[in-house]
């Protein structure tokens, strides 16, 4: 859908009837059929914002337009098209739409993004209590999708992303605890649906995203990178991992991503790929523990595993010196998968960070067959331990066709089985542990 700016003016003040509610105690704010340009929206204490089936609400290309929100850790300024800050029992419901008009804030040539506190996403909570969301669709926005930062109580059910218009199109951004995402679809440029830990002073724990289905062109279901803090009790369930229905073209209308895909990830071809399924990276200094992906179907992903443990930055000032660096008990079950890479799937950690007690349970991936080289057999796989944590980061094909195993305390594989697609071979060993 392309949308109009400074030409569309919307003809509801829905601020003001979301301020009116509020003071009235709450209420519902119904959003009509039409098209509704609009800048930030800020969401107050106990009020609904419904968006009508045929409701569109379009986000501004102008900057003055937006509420910069300023977390007190993040990756930079948080805009947003639908905001809430320190609100409690706050939702957006109905079969409407959220529309970003990404494309209106591509700026600069080819690989050149402008800067992601400068573009708005499509909805921002921040120190919320008691969010809910249901049934609406999310479309294009500038930056990220939909960012939970520091939130307590998230219910999320039906709700609808495709977003592929700008850079850094993340689905849904996750940085709250007590949170139940399901029955929802995302299709993103970037990753679809990311689990970050930003705050040493907020526990990101029990999050469930079930039933859902995860279309990337980055990784779909992932934890990090950002993790200077917590990530536990985390359960992806019942889900379903798949390559992006649409692709995004840059500034000058290139498919920057398929070459990057080629480029980075031996043996990728032509069609889309995600890069990783499942990606677990615990590479800043925090917590990561007691993670679970079970019932996980993957298909045209370029690798469906990737865990790692790395030392990217430390912990900052005022965290105890004792505090542990832990990246524990990952359990990866019932997963289905099928490989469009010669990189493997790995499970890695660097001294400062190991891996323990990981367990690949009925595990199943058919795996790309044709790496024969003997020279990648022999090849030390160097260790970058402060490296941006991606699954072809050692920037070769890995000694194993199926699973690379380095530097993990305590690991155990219970009827996973790892195998070439029918009528290739390869001169690597299914599983290397080094």
């Amino acid at each position: 859908m392309d949308g109009g700016c400074a030409a569309e003016i919307c003809g509801c003040d829905f601020q003001s009837e979301i301020d009116a509610a509020s003071l009235a105690g709450g209420g519902r704010v119904v959003v009509p059929p039409g098209r509704h340009i609009t800048g930030s929206l800020l969401l107050k204490s106990n009020v609904e914002l419904h968006l009508s089936e045929g409701a569109v609400l379009v986000g501004s290309c102008a900057a003055k337009d937006y509420i910069a929100f300023k977390p007190r850790c993040s990756e930079g300024d948080l805009l947003g098209i639908v905001m809430a800050d320190g609100a409690t029992n706050v939702a957006i419901t109905g079969k409407g739409e959220i529309f970003g008009d990404g494309r209106k804030w591509l700026h600069g040539k080819g690989a050149k993004p402008s800067p992601e506190g400068q573009r708005p996403r499509g909805i921002v909570f921040k120190d919320c209590k008691g969010v809910r969301l249901a049934d609406f669709t999310l479309r294009d926005a500038a930056c990220w999708g939909c960012v939970f930062h520091c939130c307590d109580g998230v219910t999320v059910r039906r709700v609808k992303i495709d977003s592929h218009a700008n850079w850094n199109n993340d689905g849904f951004d996750i940085e709250a605890k007590n949170v139940l995402i399901e029955d929802c679809v995302v299709d993103s440029g970037d990753d679809a649906y990311v689990l970050k830990s930003n705050n040493w002073d907020f526990e990101v724990e029990n999050v469930i995203v079930r039933n859902c289905i995860g279309r990337s062109t980055c990784n779909v279901f992932r934890l990090g990178t950002a993790s200077p803090g917590t990530m536990r009790n985390i359960l992806f369930e019942n889900c379903r991992a798949e390559a992006s229905e649409r692709v995004f073209l840059d500034a000058e209308g290139n498919d920057w991503f398929a070459d990057y895909r080629k480029k980075c990830w031996a043996g990728a071809t032509d069609g889309q790929q995600s890069l990783s399924a499942i990606a677990v990276e615990c590479v800043d200094g925090g917590v990561v523990s007691n993670i679970v992906f079970r019932g996980i179907d993957a298909r045209n992903t370029l690798v469906p595993i990737f865990v790692r443990g790395g030392t990217r930055r430390n912990r900052g000032n005022g965290i105890p010196p004792n505090d542990k660096h832990i990246l524990s008990d990952v359990l990866i079950e019932n997963v289905t998968a099928k490989a469009e890479s010669f990189v493997a799937s790995s499970i890695t950690g660097v001294e400062g960070c190991r891996p323990k007690n990981v367990v690949l349970r009925n595990v199943r991936v058919a795996c790309k067959g044709g790496g024969e080289t003997t020279q990648e057999r022999t090849r030390p796989v160097p260790e970058f331990p402060g490296s941006y944590p991606e699954s072809r980061m050692f920037k070769c094909m890995l000694p194993a066709y199926g699973l690379y195993v380095r530097h993990v305390g305590g690991m155990r594989l219970e009827n996973a089985v790892f195998t070439l697609q029918g009528g290739t071979s390869d001169e690597r060993n299914a599983v290397v542990r080094d």
